[in-house]
């Protein structure tokens, strides 16, 4: 029993309407459509490109290159020789969709679903919907714990919908107090954890299996929030490294205590940081077949339809990777090569000292307010960064970097120009 979950939530009529017409579309079998409003449908049938020539760069490294040429094939398929990408398609994604979703959850994550376990699986525009679905169908009265250091947009959302956010303490080295959750937990509650952790970096499989060893005893649900897990690196006292054995060993950690312990938990992933495409917003979830009956109900009434073309797109990235899982690979080499460059010019780090670094940021100490701190870098300097107070739910002298949002060109110069700014930049404000 999943006692923190909402009992039921009526669904949108239109959108279960489309999904039935979809289905029956998927199967061959004769629509003639009064449903909705999808006027994009009238170009369903119609050429409006006589011609669409999309080459993808022959120099371009192997990652790179089976990015380009999904992207190549959704761009054809949602426009030529016909628009399809114009119209409404189901929210949570047709059925083609969510079988890559079933592939991807039983390859990566290790979750024992069926080919047919549709409706276990969510695609999502983007993997912050999922979250945000995936919270909004807790109960009420179900309390959320999270650590010290979490994605800030959480407790905002919990407390929306008149939840209690209950934080939990981090040690010095980033490891998540089980005591302090141990003492604080109660029955039919919910963790959210990002693991790897968005701000710290922090990834360690012995804390996920602690915590979920707790939570079941509780009879308790996890919100694994885990789009980060293809960017995790070796962690040195002076350098961080892209390991292809290491990555994969931490994940198949994660995966032999997933298989024992998914009957109680929501894994959100997406291909905003495995397939460094943050703007296409494609999300998607696992979790028992009533938690994502629920997370349906409360996307299809706030919204009609997927984006079709990105989905359209998205798929075709994620069929991509799921034969091929190397695109993370240059981005991950790159993570490493920036890590190391801010551990080189001895900036405040704050870095787990586990051997081990996952996601795309790393926190700086500062001596002074970190909003106020980082109000000055922006208005003085144009050094764009994030307070560390959101994350770390009340004041703290730390500011937040993204190690990605640089561009990258050639000996990555924008990120090292960047950098050079940054460092002077605070040592005046030290002074």
């Amino acid at each position: 029993m999943q006692n923190f979950l909402l009992s039921s939530t009526v669904p949108p009529i239109i959108r279960e309407t489309i999904n039935k017409a979809t289905l029956r579309e998927e199967k061959g079998l004769p629509i003639f459509d009064f449903s909705s409003g999808n006027i994009g449908k009238l170009l369903f049938k119609i050429n409006l490109f006589d011609k669409i020539d999309v080459k993808v760069n022959e120099n371009l490294p192997l990652e790179l290159k089976v990015i380009a040429e999904a992207i190549k094939e959704g761009i054809l398929e949602a426009y030529y020789p016909t628009p399809k990408g114009l119209s409404y398609s189901p929210t949570g994604g047709s059925l083609q969709i969510r079988k890559l979703a079933i592939k991807y959850f039983k390859e990566v994550h290790g979750v024992p679903l069926n080919d047919e376990d549709f409706d276990k699986v969510i695609v999502t525009a983007g993997g912050q919907q999922a979250m945000t679905a995936a919270l909004r169908s807790l109960k009420p009265e179900a309390k959320v714990f999270l650590s010290r250091w979490e994605y800030d947009v959480i407790p905002a959302i919990v407390k929306d919908r008149g939840g209690q956010v209950i934080r939990i303490k981090r040690n010095n080295d980033l490891s998540i107090n089980i005591d302090d959750l141990k003492e604080k937990i109660v029955e039919n509650s919910v963790f959210y954890l990002s693991m790897p952790n968005n701000p710290t970096g922090y990834i360690s499989t012995q804390d996920f299996e602690k915590i979920l060893e707790v939570l079941t005893e509780r009879g308790c649900g996890m919100i694994w929030d885990a789009p980060y897990l293809f960017t995790i690196l070796k962690l040195t006292s002076n350098k961080a490294e892209f390991d292809r054995n290491f990555l994969q060993e931490k994940i198949d950690e994660f995966k032999r205590i997933i298989r024992r312990y998914y009957k109680n938990v929501c894994i959100i992933s997406s291909l905003s940081k495995t397939c460094l495409m943050a703007g296409l917003r494609f999300g998607f979830a696992t979790a028992s077949s009533h938690w994502i009956k629920l997370m349906e109900a409360f996307i299809g009434r706030e919204t009609l339809s997927s984006p079709t073309s990105g989905f359209t797109i998205g798929a075709k990235v994620l069929e991509a990777f799921l034969k091929n899982k190397i695109v993370h690979e240059w981005a991950c080499k790159i993570l490493a090569q920036r890590l190391t460059m801010l551990i080189e010019e001895n900036l405040p780090l704050i870095l787990p000292k586990n051997g081990a670094f996952g996601a795309l940021y790393a926190l700086i100490k500062t001596n002074k307010d970190g909003t106020k701190l980082a109000d000055k870098l922006i208005n003085e300097y144009g050094i764009v960064a994030i307070p560390g107070e959101p994350f770390y739910g009340q004041p703290k002298n730390v500011i937040r970097l993204s190690l990605m949002a640089t561009p990258w060109v050639k000996n990555d110069e924008e990120w090292v120009k960047s950098v050079k700014m940054l460092k002077k930049a605070l040592i005046n404000y030290s002074k």
